[in-house]
């Protein structure tokens, strides 16, 4: 079954930066197409995905760790493309300066990639935790 959370893309919106919105909304796409691309070459038994921005969330018949390994491909082409714009991501700054919402970005491409990648890696790692 395939879901759509409107409400988690509004959030995602909203802890990515709402000045970058474009760059958001385009990271959540990427994600989205890289993670239905990988459900689709690995035959693995879907029980449902729910694309929620950074809180999306992937639920296979099998085990956590695959459940972890499908929730994985959207942060990590992600963080790829952020690396293909740039080698440095967040900048001279670092990611400490420029993880929150309201922080100015040096590159916003590529940062708000980066922190797209980071934040729903951790929510998807909390989240097959949990």
């Amino acid at each position: 079954m395939l879901r759509l959370d409107v409400f988690g893309i509004l959030l995602t919106l909203f802890f990515l930066g709402p000045r970058h919105w474009r760059w958001s909304l385009a990271a959540a796409g990427v994600a989205w197409a890289s993670t239905l691309l990988f459900l689709l070459v690995w035959k693995a038994d879907l029980v449902a995905y729910t694309m929620g921005g950074l809180f999306t969330q992937v639920e296979l018949k099998g085990g956590s760790l695959g459940t972890l390994l499908a929730s994985l491909p959207g942060p990590f082409v992600c963080y790829a493309a952020a690396r293909l714009k740039t080698q440095r991501p967040m900048g001279d700054a670092g990611w400490l300066k420029q993880i929150l919402p309201w922080s100015e970005i040096e590159n916003p491409m590529a940062g708000t990639f980066a922190k797209y990648a980071l934040l729903s890696a951790l929510f998807a790692l909390l989240k097959t935790l949990s």
